[in-house]
């Protein structure tokens, strides 16, 4: 059965997990960013929790560009050796690659060239991810967040571009990832808040399948948490998921003023859809 958990920080996990979700989501780039004391903290909550915080998203800041002029993979292969095992030692399970300003292709950048860029990315990830056991979701992210990937199609189409030689291979090329089942790793993730605003179906979540490793939902048009008769079509998300054979992860990743109020009525609706 499909798991449902709630986007939220560690200070959340005890509520999340009082009002029955399965799991939380967090930040990677906060994680990574905390002191080792507030880490120690961080994760004594989690740990003393029912729930673990099973994905993360946010995975790179975007002060470390993955296209354009400006890349430097050694610079991100370090910032991943330090925020992987610290995901997952709080349980993590799938890290959620949007960063929209780190992928952002600079103006005048040959598309080409940041296409091979991002594949080189997800090359020095995937023997970081697979150490510890956590695989990479690609999210598809609407025009206005980013210029590039913005379908679950192509996000697809990136994942397994990954698996394959590419021009200018030897420019951008990572070590450790030959031989490795990177369909194992490397993934794509669908948001139904991106794929409404892109007029994306949910079928695509049916021809992605081989490459499917979490989801997001919220309400389609404000992107609040969802509720019972607010215009999104949550039955139909978890009608294509089960036809996909799906069996992972969705979460709420949506606003909210009022997460004590609102992220029961969330869980609620999402587990009426599923049924």
């Amino acid at each position: 059965m499909v798991r449902l958990g709630v986007c939220a920080g560690y200070e959340c996990v005890g509520q999340a997990a009082r009002m029955g979700f399965d799991y939380i989501e967090m930040n990677l780039s906060a994680t990574a960013l905390l002191s080792d004391e507030e880490y120690r903290k961080a994760l004594g909550s989690v740990l003393e929790s029912p729930i673990r915080a099973e994905a993360f998203n946010v995975m790179i800041p975007q002060g470390y560009p993955l296209t354009g002029p400006a890349v430097n993979l050694d610079a991100v292969r370090e910032y991943l050796e330090k925020a992987v095992p610290r995901a997952a030692a709080f349980g993590a399970k799938v890290i959620v690659f949007g960063s929209g300003g780190a992928r952002r292709v600079p103006e005048r950048w040959d598309a080409d060239v940041a296409w091979a860029q991002l594949i080189a990315f997800l090359r020095v990830c995937t023997p970081i991810l697979d150490e510890h056991g956590v695989e990479l979701a690609i999210e598809p992210l609407r025009q206005a967040e980013t210029n590039v990937v913005h379908t679950v199609r192509e996000g697809a189409a990136l994942a397994a571009a990954v698996s394959y030689p590419f021009e200018g291979e030897n420019r951008f090329a990572s070590r450790g990832v030959r031989n490795m089942d990177i369909n194992r790793v490397i993934g794509v993730l669908g948001d139904t808040y991106h794929m409404d605003s892109e007029g994306e179906p949910y079928s695509a979540f049916v021809d992605a399948k081989q490459y499917l490793k979490h989801v997001h939902t919220a309400e389609a048009i404000n992107r609040v948490y969802p509720t019972p008769g607010d215009g999104t079509d949550y039955a139909r998300l978890f009608a294509a998921l089960k036809t996909a054979g799906y069996e992972g992860r969705v979460s709420v990743e949506g606003g909210t003023k009022d997460f004590d109020k609102d992220a029961p009525i969330a869980l609620e609706t999402l587990r009426a859809a599923r049924g």
